[in-house]
């Protein structure tokens, strides 16, 4: 019983060995060369190298809003304060 599945195992293993031997193989000293090319051909549009504009960087910094307030306001009659989310310690003046 061993035997047998000895000689599966040895078939799979002579038939994974012919399959990489059949593998074509770029040299090393080739594909940096096609790597330092394709650098070279793409770095105008690599934003790591150019940058992002402010106004098409989607990570850029969000403007605050600040809304200062003058005294007590009654903020459930203000329309302003309710279409904006406050603070816990102004919901309650």
């Amino acid at each position: 019983m061993s035997g047998s599945s000895n000689l599966v195992t040895m078939k799979k293993v002579v038939q994974q060995l012919r399959f990489e031997a059949s593998i074509n193989r770029v040299k090393v000293s080739q594909a940096a060369a096609d790597l330092q090319q394709f650098c070279i051909q793409n770095a105008l549009q690599d934003p790591l190298l150019t940058g992002v504009s402010s106004s098409t960087n989607p990570f850029r910094p969000q403007k605050a809003f600040i809304l200062m307030l003058q005294g007590k306001i009654d903020l459930s009659t203000c329309s302003l304060c309710q279409a904006i989310i406050l603070p816990r310690e102004f919901s309650k003046v």
